[in-house]
């Protein structure tokens, strides 16, 4: 049987790994959210996949294509910033709309559902 001292430092170590899957596991799923199309649930409109293959996440000034930004993922450490976006021309105009069509929104919903995603994860991550 250990010391005190080691299981709560097991207990420390334990919980750091949880929070730190949890972190990943959320900002990788409000990317898929905000990628997803609205045949498939989602709110991005896809019509030839241009905008969704321009979508790319920079870490560390690193940037990244569509899918690869899982890797980017799997080396953020608690406090990184991981930061998503699309570089079509006419993404802001999907997003917000015009005044010839309206928002898709597809960004800022994923965004929101940042609290309900990161509970999701929580309460998976509580079970392991």
């Amino acid at each position: 049987m250990g010391t005190f001292t080691a299981e709560i430092e097991g207990f420390a170590k334990l919980t750091r790994q949880k929070i730190e899957a949890v972190f990943k596991e959320s900002a990788q799923d409000v990317f898929e959210a905000a990628q997803r199309p609205k045949a498939q649930g989602g709110n991005m409109p896809v019509d030839t996949g241009f905008l969704r293959n321009t979508f790319v996440a920079e870490y560390n000034g690193f940037s990244t294509g569509p899918d690869a930004y899982v890797m980017q993922i799997a080396e953020m450490e608690l406090g990184d910033a991981l930061v998503g976006g699309w570089t079509a021309q006419y993404a802001r105009h999907v997003e917000y709309g015009t005044s010839r069509m309206a928002g898709s929104f597809f960004a800022l919903r994923a965004a929101q559902q940042w609290q309900s995603i990161v509970a999701r994860n929580a309460e998976r991550a509580k079970n392991l």
